[in-house]
């Protein structure tokens, strides 16, 4: 049997005895919620105890007023003997009822996806959550064993993000973030991301780095890391103008590539989070991006804009999920609204994102790739200088930061003269303010 009547009605006697300090019954409060009473009554009563904090019977059944859930009687039916050592039983054996429920129903909802050819993978994203909670009593680790994990950890517990100087700003992305590249639309934001994917594979020279788009085929991908490696501007790719010969050789002399540490998921491949999760559990990526949020599929049809916008949030929930289960980094692309070049100041804005509400909750960090010669003119700011804006960081301050940019080879270049850095950024302030 799955639940305890008798366990209940115990619990709420400690609640309603007199002879029990507040603060101690408060703790009871904070253990348990009205899910784990099974009885109606039971849980109409827990709950009215923890919305008014009444320990009292007469007090409560006042309180409650006309949106009463149960009867007198079943106030007056429960025993108030109930003692401080026989509650932590109690307790202890509603939460391991609670807890084999869940497991329980969770048994039946991935029956059910198998008879109904549902979405298994996307049901098994909630198992890890649900059986690392089994034990009633959580064990909790001290405070010199979790110092000796910090003291201990290996280079490979935080992947560095490919970039010098913005790793000696931000020490790297550690395993189980979600990480979150935002722009408009010529903004170099798959063109960004394919860089930033061939520099993390040097950087960290045992990751393995998997590309899901929805926005791009495979083999165009492939003809944008060609243009990158062989310095072939991306038109003659496309138009197949190069030496078949010389890109062969040239590919193989990057390891990463060699050695398919960096792979591109054909986009036939999936459709929702349900099958990037069967992917990544099979191929076990380090950093896996993806391009873009929004055009992922629901678990559901979407009826209207503010549904819409719970299925981006439940797509997120899930990738978030899964980079900690699998101990990954997502980098997840994402476009933003329409409009901004028509504004005065031309530099996109978290509120920017397309239903950005749980984007920016999930994220770690949220950067903006920004091309503003797109939004001001070529002329006013060169062809070759971008910026990667960071509008959110988990341990650091925002900031600005500039790159030089070969557009038709999607080369993005640090730059170590801290000078001209900051000039850059001090034109692109007087440009974007004024």
């Amino acid at each position: 049997m799955i639940w305890s009547l008798e366990a209940e009605e115990r619990v709420l006697g400690y609640l309603f005895n007199p002879y029990i300090a507040q603060e101690d019954k408060k703790q009871i409060l904070t253990l348990l919620t009205g899910s784990h009473f099974v009885d109606d009554h039971h849980r109409h009563i827990f709950e009215a105890i923890q919305e008014h904090q009444v320990f009292d019977k007469i007090v409560l059944w006042d309180r409650v007023g006309k949106e009463k859930l149960f009867d007198i009687k079943d106030l007056t039916n429960i025993d108030e003997l109930t003692t401080k050592t026989e509650v932590e039983s109690y307790t202890s054996i509603l939460i391991d009822k609670f807890q084999k429920r869940k497991v329980y129903d969770f048994g039946k909802a991935i029956q059910k996806a198998m008879l109904e050819d549902g979405d298994q993978f996307e049901v098994a994203l909630k198992a890890q959550s649900i059986l690392s909670s089994i034990g009633s009593k959580v064990p909790l680790e001290s405070n010199q064993e979790l110092l000796e994990q910090v003291l201990t950890e290996e280079p490979g517990h935080t992947l560095l993000s490919g970039y010098n100087i913005i790793d000696n700003y931000i020490g790297g992305y550690a395993r189980g973030m979600i990480v979150t590249i935002a722009g408009d639309s010529g903004h170099l934001k798959t063109t960004f991301a394919l860089d930033k994917a061939f520099r993390m594979a040097e950087a960290n020279p045992n990751a393995k780095i998997g590309i899901f788009s929805k926005e791009m085929l495979a083999t165009d991908l492939m003809k944008k890391q060609i243009s990158r490696i062989c310095g072939i501007p991306t038109n003659l790719i496309f138009s197949r103008k190069y030496d078949k010969e010389y890109i062969k050789e040239k590919m193989m002399e990057i390891p990463a590539w060699r050695d398919n540490r960096i792979r591109i998921i054909n986009p036939n491949s999936f459709s929702g989070v349900a099958d990037i999760a069967r992917i990544q559990m099979t191929h076990k990526f380090d950093v896996w991006f993806l391009d873009f949020i929004q055009l992922l599929e629901f678990g559901k049809a979407v009826k209207d804009a503010s549904d819409y916008n719970i299925q981006v949030g439940q797509n997120m929930r899930n990738l978030q999920a899964l980079a900690l289960a699998t101990k990954s980094v997502g980098i997840v692309l994402s476009q933003i609204r329409k409009g901004v070049e028509y504004r005065k100041s031309k530099k996109p804005t978290i509120s920017d994102i397309e239903w950005s509400g749980l984007i920016k909750q999930l994220s770690s960090y949220i950067f903006f790739s920004y091309y503003p010669g797109k939004y001001y003119g070529f002329d006013v700011l060169s062809a070759d200088q971008y910026f990667l804006i960071a509008e959110k960081t988990r341990f650091a301050e925002n900031f600005i930061y500039p790159m030089k940019v070969i557009p038709e080879l999607g080369i993005f270049e640090e730059i170590t003269d801290p000078n001209l850095r900051m000039s850059m950024t001090l034109k692109l302030r007087t440009i974007v303010d004024n």
